[in-house]
Protein backbone atom coordinates (compact mmCIF):
# COMPACT_ATOMS: atom_id res chain seq x y z
CA UNK A 1 0.00 0.00 0.00
CA UNK A 2 1.06 3.46 -1.25
CA UNK A 3 1.52 6.13 1.88
CA UNK A 4 2.18 9.47 2.20
CA UNK A 5 5.91 9.93 1.81
CA UNK A 6 8.90 12.80 1.44
CA UNK A 7 9.58 13.09 -2.53
CA UNK A 8 13.10 14.34 -2.77
CA UNK A 9 13.17 15.58 -6.33
CA UNK A 10 14.34 18.97 -7.53
CA UNK A 11 12.80 18.98 -11.62
CA UNK A 12 9.09 18.37 -12.17
CA UNK A 13 9.03 17.47 -16.16
CA UNK A 14 5.24 17.74 -17.31
CA UNK A 15 3.64 15.89 -21.34
CA UNK A 16 0.82 16.73 -22.86
CA UNK A 17 1.44 13.99 -24.68
CA UNK A 18 -0.39 14.07 -28.89
CA UNK A 19 -0.18 11.67 -31.47
CA UNK A 20 3.14 10.12 -32.50
CA UNK A 21 3.38 11.35 -35.61
CA UNK A 22 1.57 14.65 -35.02
CA UNK A 23 2.90 18.09 -33.89
CA UNK A 24 0.82 18.76 -30.41
CA UNK A 25 3.05 16.77 -27.86
CA UNK A 26 4.12 19.94 -25.17
CA UNK A 27 6.82 19.17 -22.37
CA UNK A 28 7.21 22.07 -19.82
CA UNK A 29 10.18 21.83 -17.29
CA UNK A 30 10.46 23.81 -13.57
CA UNK A 31 12.95 23.61 -11.05
CA UNK A 32 12.59 23.59 -7.72
CA UNK A 33 13.72 26.78 -5.82
CA UNK A 34 12.87 28.33 -2.58
CA UNK A 35 9.90 29.91 -3.10
CA UNK A 36 8.71 26.79 -5.06
CA UNK A 37 9.16 26.31 -8.50
CA UNK A 38 10.66 28.81 -11.49
CA UNK A 39 10.12 27.36 -15.37
CA UNK A 40 13.23 26.29 -17.37
CA UNK A 41 11.56 25.09 -20.73
CA UNK A 42 7.72 24.89 -21.69
CA UNK A 43 6.67 24.36 -25.24
CA UNK A 44 5.97 22.23 -28.75
CA UNK A 45 9.89 21.96 -29.42
CA UNK A 46 12.89 21.22 -27.21
CA UNK A 47 15.07 23.60 -26.39
CA UNK A 48 16.74 22.99 -29.60
CA UNK A 49 13.96 23.28 -31.85
CA UNK A 50 13.14 19.89 -32.40
CA UNK A 51 9.58 18.44 -32.12
CA UNK A 52 8.78 16.31 -29.61
CA UNK A 53 8.94 12.29 -31.29
CA UNK A 54 9.28 9.43 -29.31
CA UNK A 55 13.10 9.20 -30.02
CA UNK A 56 13.56 12.58 -28.99
CA UNK A 57 10.90 12.44 -25.69
CA UNK A 58 14.15 9.62 -24.52
CA UNK A 59 16.54 11.64 -25.39
CA UNK A 60 15.63 14.85 -23.15
CA UNK A 61 14.04 12.54 -20.42
CA UNK A 62 16.74 9.72 -19.96
CA UNK A 63 19.66 11.90 -18.81
CA UNK A 64 17.66 13.90 -16.47
CA UNK A 65 16.10 10.95 -14.78
CA UNK A 66 17.92 11.60 -11.44
CA UNK A 67 16.19 13.90 -9.47
CA UNK A 68 13.39 14.23 -11.87
CA UNK A 69 9.58 13.22 -10.84
CA UNK A 70 7.69 12.83 -14.80
CA UNK A 71 4.15 13.59 -14.79
CA UNK A 72 1.97 12.38 -18.15
CA UNK A 73 -1.34 13.47 -19.51
CA UNK A 74 -2.23 9.72 -20.93
CA UNK A 75 -3.20 6.87 -19.69
CA UNK A 76 -0.16 5.01 -18.64
CA UNK A 77 -1.68 1.30 -17.88
CA UNK A 78 -3.74 -1.19 -19.82
CA UNK A 79 -7.58 -2.08 -19.07
CA UNK A 80 -7.74 -5.64 -17.38
CA UNK A 81 -9.29 -7.39 -20.51
CA UNK A 82 -6.41 -5.98 -22.66
CA UNK A 83 -3.94 -7.49 -19.75
CA UNK A 84 -5.76 -10.66 -19.63
CA UNK A 85 -3.76 -13.78 -20.16
CA UNK A 86 -6.57 -16.41 -20.08
CA UNK A 87 -7.52 -18.73 -23.04
CA UNK A 88 -11.06 -17.85 -22.52
CA UNK A 89 -12.86 -14.95 -20.90
CA UNK A 90 -15.42 -16.06 -18.24
CA UNK A 91 -17.81 -13.16 -18.69
CA UNK A 92 -17.35 -9.88 -16.11
CA UNK A 93 -19.65 -11.51 -13.96
CA UNK A 94 -17.13 -14.39 -12.86
CA UNK A 95 -14.20 -12.00 -13.68
CA UNK A 96 -11.78 -12.29 -10.83
CA UNK A 97 -9.43 -9.86 -12.01
CA UNK A 98 -9.04 -7.21 -8.89
CA UNK A 99 -10.13 -4.04 -11.51
CA UNK A 100 -13.17 -6.43 -12.84
CA UNK A 101 -14.27 -7.06 -9.08
CA UNK A 102 -13.81 -3.41 -8.05
CA UNK A 103 -16.33 -2.26 -11.18
CA UNK A 104 -18.59 -5.12 -9.58
CA UNK A 105 -18.45 -4.40 -6.49
CA UNK A 106 -18.13 -0.07 -5.97
CA UNK A 107 -17.79 1.36 -9.55
CA UNK A 108 -21.01 -0.07 -11.28
CA UNK A 109 -23.24 0.37 -8.04
CA UNK A 110 -21.48 3.84 -7.75
CA UNK A 111 -22.18 5.10 -11.28
CA UNK A 112 -25.56 3.32 -11.65
CA UNK A 113 -26.57 5.74 -7.94
CA UNK A 114 -25.05 9.12 -9.78
CA UNK A 115 -26.01 8.44 -12.88
CA UNK A 116 -29.29 7.02 -12.82
CA UNK A 117 -31.04 4.27 -15.02
CA UNK A 118 -29.61 3.38 -18.43
CA UNK A 119 -31.22 3.36 -21.33
CA UNK A 120 -31.67 -0.01 -23.29
CA UNK A 121 -29.35 -1.98 -20.89
CA UNK A 122 -26.42 -0.04 -21.33
CA UNK A 123 -23.49 -1.19 -19.21
CA UNK A 124 -22.24 0.89 -16.72
CA UNK A 125 -18.80 -0.03 -17.52
CA UNK A 126 -16.58 -1.68 -19.87
CA UNK A 127 -13.35 -3.18 -18.34
CA UNK A 128 -11.73 -3.47 -22.19
CA UNK A 129 -11.87 -0.03 -22.49
CA UNK A 130 -11.67 1.18 -19.09
CA UNK A 131 -9.98 1.29 -15.39
CA UNK A 132 -11.14 1.78 -12.06
CA UNK A 133 -8.96 5.07 -11.82
CA UNK A 134 -11.20 6.99 -14.57
CA UNK A 135 -14.28 5.60 -13.16
CA UNK A 136 -12.85 6.49 -9.72
CA UNK A 137 -12.49 9.98 -10.49
CA UNK A 138 -15.93 10.38 -12.07
CA UNK A 139 -17.32 8.85 -8.57
CA UNK A 140 -15.33 11.63 -6.45
CA UNK A 141 -14.82 14.71 -8.98
CA UNK A 142 -18.06 14.54 -11.21
CA UNK A 143 -14.96 14.12 -13.52
CA UNK A 144 -15.06 12.34 -16.87
CA UNK A 145 -11.92 12.06 -18.23
CA UNK A 146 -11.44 9.78 -21.65
CA UNK A 147 -11.62 6.21 -21.58
CA UNK A 148 -8.20 4.39 -22.07
CA UNK A 149 -9.56 2.80 -24.86
CA UNK A 150 -12.43 4.81 -25.72
CA UNK A 151 -13.09 6.40 -29.02
CA UNK A 152 -9.94 8.13 -30.48
CA UNK A 153 -7.66 7.62 -27.37
CA UNK A 154 -6.21 3.52 -28.43
CA UNK A 155 -3.37 5.50 -30.69
CA UNK A 156 -2.54 7.57 -27.59
CA UNK A 157 -2.87 4.99 -24.95
CA UNK A 158 -0.16 2.85 -27.44
CA UNK A 159 2.44 5.39 -27.50
CA UNK A 160 1.88 6.46 -23.61
CA UNK A 161 2.50 2.35 -23.31
CA UNK A 162 5.76 2.79 -26.03
CA UNK A 163 7.43 5.37 -23.99
CA UNK A 164 6.86 4.15 -20.57
CA UNK A 165 8.53 0.95 -21.08
CA UNK A 166 11.29 2.82 -23.56
CA UNK A 167 12.22 4.86 -20.38
CA UNK A 168 12.51 2.50 -17.52
CA UNK A 169 14.70 2.02 -15.71
CA UNK A 170 15.15 5.45 -15.17
CA UNK A 171 11.25 6.34 -14.90
CA UNK A 172 9.43 3.64 -12.96
CA UNK A 173 5.37 4.01 -12.04
CA UNK A 174 4.61 5.75 -8.90
CA UNK A 175 8.29 6.16 -7.97
CA UNK A 176 8.98 8.95 -10.59
CA UNK A 177 6.42 8.93 -13.08
CA UNK A 178 2.61 9.41 -12.53
CA UNK A 179 -0.02 9.64 -14.59
CA UNK A 180 -1.71 13.07 -14.24
CA UNK A 181 -4.84 14.63 -15.83
CA UNK A 182 -4.42 18.91 -15.90
CA UNK A 183 -8.61 19.32 -15.88
CA UNK A 184 -8.65 17.18 -12.63
CA UNK A 185 -5.96 19.46 -11.10
CA UNK A 186 -7.15 22.74 -12.48
CA UNK A 187 -10.82 22.34 -11.45
CA UNK A 188 -9.28 21.51 -7.91
CA UNK A 189 -7.42 24.37 -6.88
CA UNK A 190 -10.10 26.65 -9.29
CA UNK A 191 -13.31 25.31 -8.62
CA UNK A 192 -16.36 27.05 -10.45
CA UNK A 193 -16.84 28.53 -13.83
CA UNK A 194 -12.67 29.40 -14.35
CA UNK A 195 -11.75 25.58 -13.64
CA UNK A 196 -14.60 24.34 -16.20
CA UNK A 197 -13.60 26.40 -19.39
CA UNK A 198 -10.06 26.94 -18.94
CA UNK A 199 -9.34 25.16 -22.12
CA UNK A 200 -11.00 27.23 -24.26
CA UNK A 201 -10.66 30.52 -22.96
CA UNK A 202 -7.13 32.37 -23.08
CA UNK A 203 -7.58 35.69 -20.51
CA UNK A 204 -8.76 32.65 -18.23
CA UNK A 205 -5.41 30.48 -18.40
CA UNK A 206 -3.63 33.93 -18.14
CA UNK A 207 -5.59 34.55 -14.47
CA UNK A 208 -4.56 30.87 -13.35
CA UNK A 209 -0.93 31.56 -14.18
CA UNK A 210 -0.59 34.75 -12.58
CA UNK A 211 -2.56 32.99 -9.39
CA UNK A 212 -0.22 30.33 -8.83
CA UNK A 213 2.35 32.37 -6.90
CA UNK A 214 4.66 29.49 -6.25
CA UNK A 215 5.08 29.23 -10.46
CA UNK A 216 7.35 31.46 -11.90
CA UNK A 217 8.91 32.27 -15.20
CA UNK A 218 12.46 33.41 -15.30
CA UNK A 219 13.14 36.95 -16.31
CA UNK A 220 13.09 37.93 -19.43
CA UNK A 221 10.41 34.94 -20.16
CA UNK A 222 7.39 36.72 -21.69
CA UNK A 223 7.61 34.79 -24.75
CA UNK A 224 7.34 31.52 -23.01
CA UNK A 225 4.74 32.98 -20.75
CA UNK A 226 2.71 34.00 -23.52
CA UNK A 227 3.03 30.50 -25.08
CA UNK A 228 2.09 29.05 -22.01
CA UNK A 229 -1.30 31.04 -21.77
CA UNK A 230 -1.98 30.99 -25.61
CA UNK A 231 -1.04 27.19 -26.23
CA UNK A 232 -3.90 24.96 -24.81
CA UNK A 233 -1.39 22.15 -25.28
CA UNK A 234 1.26 23.97 -23.69
CA UNK A 235 -1.01 25.27 -20.90
CA UNK A 236 -1.55 21.65 -19.93
CA UNK A 237 2.13 20.40 -19.89
CA UNK A 238 2.73 23.32 -17.88
CA UNK A 239 -0.24 21.69 -15.34
CA UNK A 240 1.31 18.51 -15.77
CA UNK A 241 4.21 19.29 -14.13
CA UNK A 242 2.97 21.57 -11.93
CA UNK A 243 0.98 18.58 -10.59
CA UNK A 244 3.79 16.53 -10.29
CA UNK A 245 5.21 19.06 -8.28
CA UNK A 246 2.71 19.21 -5.73
CA UNK A 247 2.59 15.75 -5.89
CA UNK A 248 6.43 15.37 -4.70
CA UNK A 249 6.18 18.56 -2.52
CA UNK A 250 2.56 17.42 -0.31
CA UNK A 251 3.28 13.64 -0.26
CA UNK A 252 -0.27 12.69 -1.52
CA UNK A 253 -1.32 8.97 -1.13
CA UNK A 254 -3.72 6.86 -3.00
CA UNK A 255 -7.05 6.53 -1.26
CA UNK A 256 -6.04 4.04 1.22
CA UNK A 257 -8.97 1.62 0.57
CA UNK A 258 -8.19 1.21 -2.60
CA UNK A 259 -4.49 1.93 -2.37
CA UNK A 260 -3.44 -1.69 -3.32
CA UNK A 261 -5.43 -2.12 -6.77
CA UNK A 262 -4.51 1.24 -8.12
CA UNK A 263 -0.81 0.93 -7.13
CA UNK A 264 -1.11 -2.13 -9.68
CA UNK A 265 -3.70 -1.02 -12.12
CA UNK A 266 -3.02 2.40 -12.23
CA UNK A 267 -3.87 5.42 -10.69
CA UNK A 268 -4.74 9.45 -11.50
CA UNK A 269 -3.37 11.73 -9.61
CA UNK A 270 -4.43 15.02 -9.07
CA UNK A 271 -4.73 17.57 -5.92
CA UNK A 272 -7.24 16.66 -2.78
CA UNK A 273 -10.33 17.81 -3.10
CA UNK A 274 -12.73 19.06 0.15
Amino acid sequence: MITRMDRAFDRFVGIDLGGGKGRTTAVASLRREPHGVTVEHVGLRDPGGERWFDARLVAYLEPRAPGTALGIDAPLTLPACVRCKLDRCPGVTECVDPAVVWFRRIGGPGLAARRGPTRGGKPLFTPYTQRPAEVFLELERDLVPRETLGQGMGPLTARARHLTLALQPAFVLHENLIEVYPKATVQALFPGPEGEHYRHDHEVRQRILHALTDLRFPPRSGLMRNTSADVDHCFDALIAAYTTYLWARDGWAMPPEHAELFAADGYIWAPPVG
